[in-house]
């Protein structure tokens, strides 16, 4: 994901704050660093905060659902993750660190307003 695409994780963060706060916040402050500092491997969270990500995924879909083909990166993004929904495969043997929900580097309640 670059820089282009940074509303995302926000939209895909602000569609789970009623599910889970902790990893709403943690997807929009994602949203909100540079390049390379905005990776998400789904594989570094447990079972539970992965179906909330789809959740959101699905509900940010949603949001954009009746918007036309003329989109910007983020609902692009947001679509095309949806599309791969169903074709979560295997993570194969690359070990893959545990993602630290606690790792905020904008301690700024104001973006999920």
């Amino acid at each position: 994901m670059n820089s282009n695409e940074a509303g995302a994780p926000e939209q895909i963060g602000l569609a789970i704050l009623d599910v889970d706060p902790r990893l709403a916040r943690w997807l929009i402050d994602k949203s909100n660093r540079t390049g390379i500092f905005m990776d998400i491997d789904l594989r570094g969270l447990s079972d539970d905060l992965r179906a909330a990500i789809w959740l959101g995924v699905d509900r940010a879909n949603e949001k954009f659902r009746d918007i036309g083909r003329d989109v910007g990166p983020s609902v692009h993004v947001i679509r095309l993750f949806h599309e791969m929904r169903d074709i979560q495969g295997e993570g194969g043997d690359k070990q893959v660190s545990p993602i630290d929900l606690d790792e905020i580097w904008f301690d700024d309640d104001t973006n999920t307003a």
